[in-house]
């Protein structure tokens, strides 16, 4: 890396120090496999273990800065950190593309949130052998949940 490439990677990181931590931390989760991210790799033109300091360069030109109550989500959440997969978005929205939402589990709660029902409620009733389809669209009620099938 050139001298004047090294000064700008300086200069880019005082500026957006959100960025950079948001860029190193997403690193770091995959070099050292954290649960979760164990197939999941960072591309190599953002990579911090292939291109250095160039790499947070080459994401702020992709990503642009992070603003204040943005984080780095993945849209595909099984796909890896590369531009054409990232976007900046909210808590609620990252927390809602999590790979337990695409799951069979988590589109059942899903369902039954829609439905005003709490995950607590969902698991207690399958718990208790009612159907999948009951435990997430029937409302709770006092009736007994055999006394309401008959």
């Amino acid at each position: 890396m050139s001298k004047s490439q090294n000064s700008y990677y300086s200069s880019l990181r005082k500026d957006y120090p959100r960025t950079w931590r948001i860029w190193y931390r997403m690193n770091r989760r995959c070099e050292t496999d954290q649960k979760g991210y164990f197939e999941v790799e960072v591309c190599e033109e953002w990579s911090r273990e292939l291109s250095q300091e160039e790499g947070f360069i080459n994401f702020v030109d992709d990503m642009g800065p992070s603003e204040k109550d943005l984080e780095i989500d993945r849209i595909d959440p099984w796909g890896h950190y590369e531009p054409n997969n990232c976007r900046w978005v909210t808590r609620k929205v990252q927390n809602n593309n999590y790979k337990f939402h695409h799951s069979e589990r988590g589109k059942l709660i899903k369902q039954a949130r829609a439905n005003g029902i709490c995950k607590g409620t969902v698991y207690s009733r399958l718990q208790r052998g009612w159907a999948i389809e009951d435990a997430t669209t029937l409302p709770p009620s006092s009736i007994n949940y055999k006394d309401r099938l008959c």
